[in-house]
């Protein structure tokens, strides 16, 4: 019986606190799976979508913002399309980047979910001590859940290989949209 509790307790040590669930109304419901000492923080923004936000507590230097966006049925996103927006996107950040060019990556969804981002270092805060709400680094992506539900990403960090970061990947990665 030790080993068996021994067992279950390392399953779920690593696992969130717990999966939130938004309402999308007709579009259906998006659930989350919320890093433990993360919370969830939602805002509809009329009809054409909502605003997620991942805050982690206590002096972390991160933050996550997924927009969720209700688009036309008719308007099907192919992977290809997922990643070329995401480049497109990516623009912005190259000039002021360490990187100074695109690096595609993608996020680990499951079912017919797709997602994929760039990741670029503000090459003006490279060996500056860490201040909380200024990050050195952001992904910037782009979320196909569905033909009726996409969301923009942006998760900002102070590192890459953080904790943090691999925290919001893990949520985005288990975003999940259920129809109504």
């Amino acid at each position: 019986m030790k080993i068996l509790t021994a067992l279950l307790s390392l399953l779920v040590a690593g696992a969130p606190v717990f999966a939130d669930t938004i309402d999308l109304g007709p579009h259906g419901t998006l659930s989350i799976a919320v890093p433990k000492g993360w919370r969830l923080t939602s805002a509809k923004q009329a009809d054409v979508g909502v605003t997620l936000q991942l805050i982690p507590e206590g002096d972390v230097n991160a933050q996550g913002v997924l927009t969720v966006l209700f688009t036309e049925k008719d308007a099907a996103v192919s992977k290809e399309d997922v990643d070329e927006k995401t480049l497109m996107a990516a623009d912005n950040f190259i000039e002021q980047s360490v990187e100074k060019k695109k690096i595609l990556k993608h996020f680990n969804m499951s079912g017919s979910a797709y997602g994929a981002y760039c990741f670029f270092t503000d090459a003006r805060l490279v060996g500056a001590a860490p201040k909380k709400g200024d990050f050195k680094g952001v992904a910037s992506g782009i979320v196909r859940f569905n033909d009726e539900v996409s969301a923009g990403v942006t998760l900002l960090t102070d590192d890459e290989k953080g904790d943090d970061f691999t925290a919001m990947l893990a949520a985005v990665s288990s975003a999940r949209v259920a129809a109504r």
